[in-house]
């Protein structure tokens, strides 16, 4: 805890101001929820909505419940909060909680009236893949400064994949993105891209403030791009695949 509050101070400082006046807040402020799959940005997107000052955002609160309720996590997530928050939120992957195939978490967020739904997605499903192979084989899921990101790239794995899970995996993902528009499609939602998003955050971040809301502010964050080495030299079986992808509707995911 003490070396998180080092590394953050800024963050430990705003859990301790969150804790003092949360119970003495309101609940007239704008509720969200983040909603993509892994390796889209969606840490540094939390990271940078929590570094604006009107903002309170968490990051997988229903990754898995543990045997915790929906209903708690819902109600604590969402119960009062300080004076100057106006907008709060978290983020949800389309496959959560991962410990329970039935819950009810979904139909619990469609209810919830007012609540704004900012999709996140990554156009290059590809990368998305890739980097989530490379994250789940090293057990790095982020890398937030230039002595972690040249640590991490030493000993970085290349990844395989056959045609077959390859598609299976674009269809999925296309799938997710459809079910979770079509679920909140009487919400207001912004869509956001992955690539917008890190050629220009602060562009991208000026549209997700208007839409919470809020004033304008530049965003904070420390997140660094994990994946520098180019899709070629990250697959092991690239041209293989690029060749099967030939004249399919996935072609364009292999630009390289």
């Amino acid at each position: 805890m003490f070396i998180k509050a080092f590394r953050e101070p800024g963050k430990a400082a705003t859990n301790i101001m969150h804790r003092i006046f949360a119970p003495i807040g309101h609940r007239n402020y704008r509720s969200f929820v983040v909603l993509s799959r892994s390796r889209t940005g969606s840490n540094m997107l939390i990271q940078s909505l929590n570094s604006h000052p009107r903002i309170a955002a968490d990051y997988e609160i229903f990754g898995k419940l543990d045997g915790r309720r929906e209903e708690d996590i819902l109600a604590h997530t969402f119960s009062k909060q300080p004076f100057y928050i106006s907008a709060k939120g978290f983020k949800i992957f389309y496959y959560h909680p991962q410990d329970k195939t039935d819950s009810s978490v979904w139909e619990m967020l469609q209810s919830i009236d007012g609540l704004h739904v900012i999709h996140l997605k990554r156009r290059n499903i590809l990368n998305a893949l890739v980097s989530s192979r490379v994250a789940y084989q090293t057990g790095i899921y982020g890398v937030r400064s230039k002595r972690e990101a040249e640590t991490y790239k030493k000993d970085l794995p290349t990844v395989c994949f056959t045609p077959e899970e390859l598609e299976r995996d674009f269809n999925q993902t296309l799938q997710w993105e459809r079910d979770g528009a079509a679920l909140f499609s009487d919400k207001p939602m912004l869509a956001v891209e992955y690539e917008a998003m890190t050629a220009n955050l602060h562009s991208e971040f000026r549209r997700i403030t208007d839409f919470l809301g809020v004033s304008p502010r530049a965003p904070r964050t420390d997140f660094k791009k994990q994946r520098t080495r180019s899709l070629r030299e990250s697959v092991s079986n690239y041209d293989e695949l690029k060749m099967h992808f030939k004249g399919t509707q996935w072609k364009d995911l292999f630009v390289e």
